[in-house]
């Protein structure tokens, strides 16, 4: 697959993460579709970055 690495670099996912909390203001949901998303969320553990 190209270009996979790139979107598995720590040091980017961390200063995308910062600037998302920065950004928000109040709290959000993120809405998923497929149960494969669902699965990717939590295998790479977004759902607790984001919180």
């Amino acid at each position: 697959m190209k270009y996979v690495d790139e979107f598995r670099d720590r040091a980017v996912a961390t200063a995308l993460a910062e600037r998302i909390k920065k950004t928000v203001r109040r709290p959000w949901t993120i809405m998923e579709v497929c149960g494969g998303q669902t699965h990717a969320i939590v295998r790479f553990g977004l759902n607790s970055l984001l919180l």
